[in-house]
Parts: C-alpha cells; sequence; structure tokens
C-alpha cells in the first residue's frame, strides 16, 4: 500500500474552495480505504498564520525564496476546518507534514527566478499528490499534479489568472511532474491542446460529489432564502459563471419564481443589476454549508449556464439533492451532465437559457417528466461517488507504483 501526501494549501483553513472540497473529499476517500495520507501545510494545524502581508513578512519571504530546498516536518495534530466537519465525525488525530510558509515562497521563487520550489523530508512519500498546480516539487517522491482546468488558456478574459504565467507554470510543471490528472475529459483535451503536453501523461480521474449524512441532517434544520420553488445558481457571480445573460434570461422567460443567486463576489463582479426584470432576483454572498445544501434541495432547479468549467460540483451536488439541473452545452458542464440528464442550452443564446428556464418553470413538483429528469440526474451521479473515485484513484496510484 503506497504512502501518499496531499497538499493541504486550502484544507486547513475556513472558508474553504472547490479546490478545497476536491482535497478534503480525496483525503476522506484514501482514508476510508486505510490509506491515510498525510497532508503537507505551510503552518501548524490549529494555529493561525502570520500575517502575510506585512513588510517584513514579505522580506524574510523574499529572502527564503533564494534557498534551494526547504525542510518538511512530520506532526500529529487535530484534523481540522472542513474535512472533519464533511466527515461526520468528531476531529481525529491525523499526520501533518509542516514546511513553513512554503506555499507563498514558491510562488515568489517561481516570479523572480522560473524555478521549482524544492522540499525535502526524512522520509518521503511513495507519491505527493498537489491538489492544485503550485510551483514546488517533494524530493524523493513521485510527484502528481491535479490541473482541474485550461481555463486560463482557453478563456484569458474570464479568469483573473495571469494566462502567461499560467502557460509558463504548467510548461515547467509538465517537466519536472511524474503525472498530471485532471477532472474531466473536456479539461485533459484542453490541457493537452494548449499546453502540448503529451496525452500519455495526462490522466481524467474525475472526482467524488458527496455529502455526509451529518451535513444531510444539519440542512434539514436551516432555513432556506425563500419559500420552495425558487430557481438558484451557485457559484461565484463572476463573469466565467454568466451572470448577466442569466439573469437576462430569468426575466425574459416570464418566470414568478424567484432567482437566487448564491455564493461570494468574483474579481470581476459583472453589474447584472440592468438585466433584472418584474421578478425578484435575491442574492446571498455567503451561506454556511447546511443553508447551502437546504437551498439547493428546495430549489424548483439549479440554473448553471457557466462559460467554462474544469467540473461543474453544484451539477451534481443538485443531481444528488434531488433537483433538476439546467446547464451549458458543450465543454465540462455538458460532459458532466450529459444530455439525458439535464436541460442543456446554449450559454451565449439567452433566448434559449430563457426558453429552458421556461419549461423548467411550467413542470408541477410531481409532472412525470420534471420526475424523469431527476431520475436520470440521480443515476449520473453515481458516476461520482466516494467509492467510484476511489476505484479510480486506487488503480491509478497503484499503476505509479
Amino acid at each position: 500500500m503506497p504512502m501518499i501526501w496531499l497538499d493541504a494549501r486550502n484544507m486547513n483553513r475556513t472558508g474553504g474552495t472547490g479546490v478545497a472540497r476536491y482535497t478534503e473529499i480525496t483525503a476522506e476517500c484514501l482514508a476510508g480505504a486505510g490509506m491515510q495520507p498525510t497532508c503537507l501545510t505551510d503552518y501548524a494545524p490549529g494555529m493561525a498564520p502570520a500575517n502575510p502581508h506585512t513588510p517584513a513578512r514579505q522580506i524574510w519571504r523574499r529572502l527564503q525564496s533564494l534557498r534551494p530546498h526547504y525542510r518538511a516536518t512530520l506532526h500529529h495534530a487535530t484534523l481540522g476546518g472542513h474535512a472533519a466537519d464533511r466527515a461526520g465525525q468528531a476531529p481525529n488525530a491525523a499526520p501533518w507534514a509542516v514546511c513553513p510558509d512554503i506555499f507563498r515562497i514558491a510562488h515568489v521563487k517561481f516570479t523572480h527566478q522560473g524555478t521549482l520550489a524544492r522540499v525535502r523530508t526524512a522520509a518521503p512519500p511513495d507519491i505527493m499528490h498537489w491538489t492544485y498546480p503550485l510551483p514546488i516539487r517533494l524530493e524523493g517522491a513521485r510527484n502528481v499534479v491535479t490541473v482541474h482546468d485550461a481555463v486560463p488558456l482557453t478563456h484569458p478574459d474570464l479568469t483573473g489568472i495571469d494566462s502567461e504565467r499560467f502557460r509558463r507554470l504548467m510548461m515547467r510543471l509538465a517537466e519536472s511532474t511524474d503525472v498530471i490528472v485532471t477532472v474531466s475529459e473536456t479539461a485533459r483535451q484542453d490541457i493537452i491542446a494548449q499546453c502540448g503536453i503529451a496525452p500519455s501523461r495526462i490522466h481524467n480521474l474525475y472526482q467524488a460529489v458527496t455529502f455526509s449524512e451529518d451535513e444531510l441532517r444539519q440542512a434539514r434544520a436551516a432555513r432556506p432564502p425563500a419559500p420552495p420553488g425558487y430557481f438558484v445558481h451557485v457559484g461565484r457571480v463572476e463573469r466565467r459563471k454568466n451572470i448577466c445573460r442569466l439573469v437576462a434570461a430569468h426575466a425574459r422567460s416570464g418566470t414568478r419564481r424567484p432567482l437566487v443567486l448564491i455564493g461570494p463576489d468574483g474579481d470581476d463582479r459583472p453589474d447584472y443589476a440592468p438585466f433584472v426584470g418584474d421578478t425578484p432576483v435575491i442574492r446571498l454572498p455567503w451561506s454556511d454549508r447546511a443553508t447551502l445544501i437546504r437551498t439547493m434541495q428546495d430549489a424548483h432547479a439549479l440554473l448553471f449556464p457557466s462559460l467554462a468549467e474544469g467540473f461543474g460540483i453544484p451539477i451534481i451536488e443538485a443531481m444528488l439533492l434531488g433537483t433538476p439541473v439546467l446547464t451549458a452545452r458543450g465543454g465540462a458542464t455538458g460532459e458532466v451532465a450529459t444530455k439525458d440528464a439535464a436541460i442543456l442550452v446554449d450559454p451565449l443564446d439567452v433566448s434559449a437559457i430563457a426558453q429552458g428556464i421556461r419549461m423548467l418553470d411550467g413542470w408541477g413538483e410531481n409532472d412525470p417528466a420534471r420526475l424523469a429528469l431527476i431520475a436520470r440526474g440521480a443515476a449520473r451521479a453515481t458516476r461520482f461517488s466516494p467509492d467510484a473515485y476511489l476505484d479510480r484513484l486506487r488503480g491509478f496510484y497503484d499503476s505509479l507504483m
């Protein structure tokens, strides 16, 4: 059984992202199979990190970036943050490897020197699985990196990530990493086309999407933002999520069901106010996990006509919760949802999105067409269950050994 490390860049912090959830669920799957991973972090679990933005800290980090190697030391500490909550159990003692401020140091090093930070430890694992493209390599291990999408290269106008820097990082990782994994076949093909990496070195493992029993129990006690029957969109309010067209289509559809936008503002938050019609658009910039789940459960449908995704977690979450889905045709969203398990629309066509909303709006709660779509969605979601993901992950790790 191989020894595996995961990076915990987001996992030990509050307010986790989709990458944090990917890391947490991967760790839970491995631990449940008796393959408890060690989590590499940049500060000791349970301790607040130093303020990264003080001038003194920035100077210290620049000086540290000149070092050729960095040392990670092993600790056992309480598993913190979302991972323990998502597992539906009390926090456990888990192995951690601490390398102070390594993630920011690595970015400084790559920015100014164009090289990767190299981490050493007394007893390296068999596999170091980086859950995000970071400019770091762990010496003495097989290094694997998950690249969730190539959006900075395929749609540079839809992300705040520097596309040229991202391309340079991808090329450097391709040179030094043993293998790259990703979360959809769409993302895999985009990475191959944009970076010229050999197809044999990029593996699509998809990812797991699940809710713990504890999460579902807490959701039953949560208060949704409106009476059941609204439409909901889950994700950052940003251009990539196609918010303006979605709001315009909602108004054009003639529905009387409110639209709930749940998620934080992106760096390029669009002004969707001019597109709001007579039916309200309810904005929830933040919600706890229980409220988010309850909001999706009580929705008449999830509206997710995103312009660019690597996977699209809300699609499968909605299917698991018995909520119909409207999403974008083509790309990762169309691949993940499939044409039979969701209503697929042209995300650039406001009229097409409005027509899809109108169709959903006309279905009552017990309409046979709606129930059939829900059933097909539930069947599709099994493709991304923890057990299915673990089978793919275990086979992949075995192939590396």
